[in-house]
């Protein structure tokens, strides 16, 4: 697996208080690894894993079936005490609004930060605790800074631009500033051991939940819900708001001066159908948590393990969805993520990912001088600037600017806007509502074939053959970090590849049919 998720022994900290910075030992993991030393730990917690092993062979974790498993058995048992859980704080009346850490994030600040802010603090609260803490083991076995290297967070500007593609570059600088304001944020109002947090901890801390919090927000005595439905791995931070240094550095790029924030929103309250124990989840902030054993499993797309809540047990349970077979590995699925959100949080890229998506950058002006060519006879830019009016008082704007194209295709707003700027006169000057829908064989193939060049554009713009690109990466010469932006690269490619074959597949039978058959919108 691609990950920079390597193992290396994370110390506990100086007891005592004041509490001190992290330190971490040199000395070596004891006899049988860290994944030894991890399982020992869960057994004495009351972690229940009768069936599989954690293997840490060169230094890459992965949980292996020790016996045959049968569909619908028990793979692990998590007790609730043993999570870093804020559902757990939410339902306790008598934590309820609480920090659990005051004497790094007081409740007045805990308040005011975001979950992952939250989660980020409260485990470095317990890392600094050491063997008092009740998840000591769970952080012995996390990994060190040294760790995470390779991740995004430490590229230099130039080596994300070899990524050639700006959303990603810039919602890693957005990570980078938000970490650096929760820092500030823990100096100017922190408690007493704030002062002594570094950077280096807070990032540690964050990348850890980043890439390891699930979902917690299972509704009383839920069984058998999907490792997406509620075990899916944490959601990218909430966008930044208008004109942060997320979209500061979106504007930067050689590609566009069009604004669309690309980190996905967190669930909404009307999303978070109950909190465990069965009572709402009052703040979505408070249906995330750190799961030791849970988040040793790798992921694959379609994974069919489930996890689900235990109420008499108060504990969360993961039951195996298939057969698994003794020495097969067991996957979980992070939730439906492309490949910006595997590679920003875990380090990947998942070949032939069902769920990748590009994010059009430029599209608007693409199909704008498109436009201005068909209509270089009938009014041009004016006519263009017409119809960008009649896009945007529709409130199709963020359609184009913010388009999320799949190898299947484009949103149902997107195709509606591309109508707008591409149709006939009288199409457009008639029912606008209409061009939700094909309304004409010869405005689908304009669309169509707007799209197809939009495609041919972008993979030009991200440089090299696709075959070349994995061919290096594949390289013992090339270094880790190339290789992961290659690999990115060469995803993004072949999407948009085979979404130009789609194009021309649609177009082909419409014609045949003499009228348009597919929009070839996203489900």
């Amino acid at each position: 697996r691609d990950s920079f998720l390597l193992s290396f022994l994370l110390s506990f900290l100086l007891r005592g208080s004041p509490l001190h910075a992290l330190t971490y030992s040199t000395t070596p993991p004891p006899a049988g690894g860290i994944a030894s030393s991890f399982e020992g730990w869960a057994s004495s917690a009351g972690i229940v894993a009768p069936k599989i092993r954690i293997d840490d062979a060169d230094e890459l974790r992965n949980v292996i079936v020790t016996a045959d498993v049968e569909e619908g058995e028990v793979l692990c048992v998590v007790p609730r005490t043993r999570c870093l859980d804020l559902a757990s704080l939410a339902v306790d009346p008598t934590k309820a609004g609480a920090s659990p850490c005051e004497r790094l994030a007081p409740t007045r600040l805990w308040a005011s930060l975001d979950w992952h802010e939250r989660l980020s603090v409260w485990l470095l609260a317990e890392a600094r605790r050491g063997r008092a803490s009740e998840i000591c083991g769970y952080i012995d076995y996390l990994p060190s800074p040294a760790s995470f290297e390779d991740g995004l967070l430490d590229w230099t500007d130039a080596e994300l631009a070899e990524l050639r593609y700006p959303p990603l570059a810039a919602a890693v600088r957005e990570q980078r500033d938000s970490i650096r304001r929760l820092l500030e944020a823990l100096r100017a109002g922190g408690g007493a051991d704030a002062g002594s947090v570094t950077l280096e901890e807070l990032s540690w801390a964050q990348q850890l939940v980043l890439s390891r919090a699930f979902a917690s927000d299972i509704n009383k005595g839920e069984r058998g819900a999907t490792s997406g439905a509620m075990g899916s791995r944490a959601p990218l931070p909430p966008p930044p708001p208008p004109k942060s240094g997320f979209q500061k550095a979106w504007e930067r790029s050689e590609l566009s001066t069009v604004v669309a924030t690309r980190m996905p929103k967190l669930p909404s309250l009307d999303d978070l159908k109950g909190a465990i124990g069965g009572e709402p989840v009052n703040d979505p902030s408070f249906a995330m948590a750190l799961m030791p054993m849970l988040d040793s499993f790798n992921h694959k797309s379609g994974a069919v393990n489930g996890c689900s809540f235990d109420p008499e047990a108060n504990a969360f349970v993961l039951t195996a969805g298939a057969p698994l077979r003794r020495g097969e590995e067991a996957y979980i699925s992070y939730g439906d993520k492309g490949n910006d959100a595997l590679l920003q949080l875990f380090g990947f890229v998942e070949a032939s990912n069902p769920h990748d998506s590009f994010l059009a950058v430029g599209l608007p002006e693409h199909v704008a001088a498109v436009a201005r060519d068909s209509f270089r006879g009938g009014g041009g830019e004016a006519e263009v600037t017409r119809r960008v009016g009649l896009i945007d008082s529709l409130g199709l704007g963020p359609s184009l600017a913010s388009a999320e194209l799949t190898a299947r295709g484009a949103p149902q707003g997107t195709w509606h806007a591309l109508r707008l700027l591409l149709g006939s006169v009288e199409e457009v000057s008639g029912d606008l509502a209409r061009l939700r829908g094909a309304v004409s064989l010869e405005t689908e193939a304009r669309c169509w074939a707007a799209l197809r060049s939009y495609c041919k554009a972008a993979r030009a713009a991200m440089g090299g053959a696709r075959k070349a690109d994995l061919a290096e990466a594949r390289s013992t010469a090339c270094p880790p970090r190339r290789a992961l932006a290659l690999q990115l690269r060469a995803e993004k490619k072949r999407l948009l590849s085979e979404l130009e074959a789609a194009l021309v597949a649609v177009e082909s039978r419409s014609r045949k049919a003499g009228k348009p058959l597919s929009t070839v919108a996203m489900p």
